[in-house]
């Protein structure tokens, strides 16, 4: 799903400018924040399966191979891998391999990235003199769980091969759908060969349960510009597939966490999602697990990725020096 930057902007701007600042203040959160929070009540930036058609329009999308987009080659350097044109990289900063962050995107596990995804990857790379490298793994309806994680352990198996790679000057990280694969991927990689773990993992509002069964996002609901909890099930339904939804490899909130590296998750309390970070930091201090929760108050879901926001810039900078400082 593509955002229109023309939509986006008209309907930010639509919001009075004296009301907005009012309301921010209110809320005790920016004025910018306020404001996107409010165009995306308008946007709808996840397009509601309301019908068979709907859905089928869906299905046939996720058939279809990704192309990357010609703007995003030309305005941030990304580029498809030569020898793996489901992998898309940005080697314009670090081509020593010596900080490497390996992404998994996020869109429910139905949806491609957006552009979003690659500004924010783009501003990473360019302060953490990283490179990026991103599977574009297969997308349900169509394809599920089982081969996601055949293909994108695939893509790490491919990257750990090349000379100079390490999974120590690796840092996992995801978003959303993606943030929660990373959970489980790192279990999994354990459970494989712990030398295969990277050097620490970073998880922006991660999708840990795809049951959507805890009863404090009921709460959260009404304050959610952006995700739905009944789509959210349907669509982690099917993207389970042959395994159930609360397998730890589809929801890992359900697996074990113990003997992984670092995981820091940044969350904001206006996310549904947000109720299964807070499950997952008791879970953590409980088994005392290594995760280190940072929680932003009004905070809507991926805020991280619009950092045209204060509290976006301020978690960025949080996660530059949270990977500079594990060198």
């Amino acid at each position: 799903m593509k955002y229109k930057f023309g939509a986006f902007l008209l309907a930010t701007l639509g919001t009075g400018y004296a009301y907005s600042k009012y309301q921010a203040h209110k809320e005790h959160q920016s004025q910018s924040s306020w404001l996107i929070s409010d165009a995306i009540k308008v946007l709808k930036p996840f397009p509601p399966i309301k019908s068979v058609a709907d859905y089928q329009k869906l299905y046939q999308a996720s058939e279809q191979p990704y192309a990357l987009p010609k703007n995003i080659q030309l305005q941030f350097g990304f580029k498809a891998r030569p020898d793996n044109a489901d992998v898309i990289e940005l080697n314009e900063f670090n081509e020593d391999n010596e900080r490497i962050i390996f992404y998994v995107h996020g869109g429910a596990y139905w949806m491609q990235p957006i552009y979003f995804h690659y500004a924010m990857l783009h501003h990473l790379a360019k302060e953490l003199n990283a490179r990026i490298v991103m599977p574009i793994y297969p997308k349900a309806p169509a394809h599920h769980a089982p081969e996601v994680h055949d293909m994108i352990l695939d893509s790490y198996k491919q990257l750990l091969a090349e000379e100079g790679v390490k999974p120590e000057n690796i840092t996992f990280m995801g978003d959303s759908a993606g943030g929660g694969f990373q959970l489980a991927f790192m279990q999994k990689l354990r459970d494989l060969d712990a030398d295969l773990l990277p050097r620490r993992a970073i998880l922006l509002s991660p999708w840990l349960d795809v049951t959507m069964t805890n009863p404090a996002i009921d709460a959260i609901q009404p304050l959610d510009p952006m995700l739905n909890t009944g789509q959210l099930r349907f669509q982690g339904e099917k993207y389970a597939g042959p395994l159930a939804p609360s397998d730890p490899l589809v929801s890992p909130i359900y697996g074990d966490s113990s003997n992984l590296p670092p995981i820091d998750v940044f969350t904001g309390t206006h996310d549904i999602l947000f109720a299964d970070a807070k499950r997952f930091k008791s879970l953590a201090l409980e088994h005392d697990w290594d995760v280190n929760t940072h929680i932003y108050p009004k905070m809507l879901h991926v805020f991280s990725s619009l950092p045209i926001i204060p509290e976006a810039k301020e978690s960025l900078a949080e996660i530059i020096d949270i990977i500079a400082d594990a060198d």
